[in-house]
Parts: C-alpha cells; sequence; structure tokens
C-alpha cells in the first residue's frame, strides 16, 4: 500500500520546511480483517503504509520507524480511514478509499493543510482469478492511490517560516 513514488516527482521533494519533518498520529477508522467476511484496511495495516510513504518522499525522516514517541517533528498528522467502499460482487471489484488528513504545526498548533481524499481502484481478474484476493487488491491500490494524492497535495504546500518567525535586527 505504500505510495508509488515514480507517481510522485521525488526529485523535486517537498518544500524545506516540510523535509523530514512529519511525525504520525495513531491512524484511526481502519478495520481488522474477519476471515468471516471481506478484506479491510486494519488501522496498523494503514500506520505502516502512511509511515513508509512518508519517509520514502522525504516528507518524514526515517529514525520515525524506530522509535515513532520519540521522533522530533515540526508537524504532526493525522489520519482517519473514513469510508473503504467495497463492492459486494463482480469480476472487476471497484474500492474507493476516503481517507480526512489534518496536518498541524506542533509549536503553534496551527492546522497548515486538511482534507478529505477520495481514490478509488479496480483490481480485474487479470491481477488475480480468486474474488477475496482482487478485492484485496483493490484495496491495497485505492490507499496507495490515496497516499500518492496526499504527497502529491503536501509537496505543493508552500513553504513556511519557522515557528515564531525570525528577527530582525534594527
Amino acid at each position: 500500500m505504500i505510495v508509488d513514488t515514480q507517481a510522485v516527482d521525488t526529485a523535486r521533494g517537498p518544500a524545506p520546511s516540510y523535509r523530514d519533518t512529519l511525525v504520525v498520529a495513531p491512524v484511526a477508522g481502519g478495520k481488522e480483517t474477519s476471515p468471516l467476511w471481506t478484506s479491510q484496511v486494519g488501522n496498523t495495516e494503514f500506520q505502516e503504509a502512511l509511515v513508509r510513504s512518508l519517509i520514502a518522499t522525504k516528507l518524514a525522516s526515517a529514525n520515525i520507524l524506530s522509535n515513532p514517541s520519540a521522533a522530533n517533528g515540526r508537524y504532526r498528522l493525522e489520519a482517519v480511514l473514513q469510508n473503504l467502499q467495497q463492492p459486494l460482487m463482480g469480476f472487476d471489484l471497484t474500492v474507493t478509499a476516503t481517507v480526512a488528513y489534518k496536518l498541524t504545526e506542533i509549536a503553534t498548533g496551527t492546522v497548515v493543510y486538511e482534507s478529505t481524499l477520495v481514490t478509488p481502484a479496480t483490481a480485474t481478474m487479470g491481477d488475480a482469478f480468486i474474488a477475496v484476493e482482487r478485492l484485496k487488491l483493490a484495496n491495497e491500490k485505492a490507499i496507495r492511490a490515496n497516499l500518492t494524492n496526499l504527497v502529491g497535495e503536501l509537496y505543493a504546500l508552500p513553504d513556511r517560516p519557522a515557528a515564531g518567525g525570525g528577527r530582525r535586527s534594527s
């Protein structure tokens, strides 16, 4: 489910104030897959995909993986998986992921980005013959597309001066 770095201009990267500065709050809204029901996306899997995507795209430092609670960051990203709309049956299975994101500057409490992204993705018979596997692939594709859109939007954010701004000397 990690972001497709080919779909994002990673060479350009984020604005300097966002480079390696994000920490991720515990995600919410995921559901664990039940062996008796359809494939879902759990909070643990979504959290890992989000963190690894931010690292791969230079928005979070790799040390967030070793000790997330001690990671120092300038911004805190919150993510809530609001909906994972899935078909009941079909040959081509399209899943739509709806995720709400909020990026807050930790020092000031200022919300610098807030958006709900809705991304559909389809898995076909060519991807997997068995419907359960197709649904799982469609889930993963929808989350990946959502994370790719998130990274694109975060890359588009304008650079921000450090909290408190710079001081002028007279």
